[in-house]
């Protein structure tokens, strides 16, 4: 047996529990100041993901920024580094892809944010998880497969098997 199943005997004997992402995290969608608006961009310092930037895996810069402004005018919220991200829609492969944020962000409304609220899961247990999930996740999508969406209902709804910290410590 492996150091995860020793593991997981000892810690949870009865199996691992599953939980829906809203019991252990919050889920947020972004928003995307008008771009035709300059005083909106220029000069801007808040960071801003787009859903293309989910292929990057690991977070630790951005391609745009917003100014105040420009956050003050749309819905976008502020994601703290360690945030889990995941595309709900995007041309080709996106939707379904995840990211983990390794600094403060905003997002565009193709993002979900999952930020946790609970010290009993890890962000980086939770993307592991959530990245080997890219087939179901899309499969849950609406629309036809090509097309389709995932939206914050599903998200929240989606099951993770929640495990103690050192098995997910093991897992990472």
């Amino acid at each position: 047996m492996s150091k995860i199943d020793d593991l997981i005997q000892e810690l949870c004997p009865d199996g691992v529990e599953y939980k829906p992402i809203r019991e252990f995290a919050d889920c947020l969608a972004g928003a995307t100041p008008k771009t035709k608006v300059k005083e909106f961009w220029d000069g801007g310092t808040i960071p801003w993901m787009s859903s293309g930037e989910v292929n990057k895996k690991i977070v630790t810069s951005v391609e745009n920024y917003i100014t105040q402004a420009g956050y003050d005018s749309c819905s976008t919220k502020m994601l703290p580094a360690n945030t889990v991200v995941i595309a709900l829609a995007g041309q080709g492969k996106t939707r379904g892809t995840v990211a983990l944020t390794k600094i403060s962000l905003c997002t565009n409304q193709s993002l979900c944010g999952i930020v946790l609220n609970n010290s009993k899961i890890l962000s980086s247990y939770l993307f592991h998880f959530l990245s080997s999930q890219y087939e179901q996740l899309r499969a849950i999508s609406s629309g036809d497969g090509t097309r389709g969406g995932l939206n914050l209902k599903m998200i929240n709804a989606y099951l993770v098997p929640v495990p103690p910290i050192e098995v997910q410590e093991e897992i990472v």
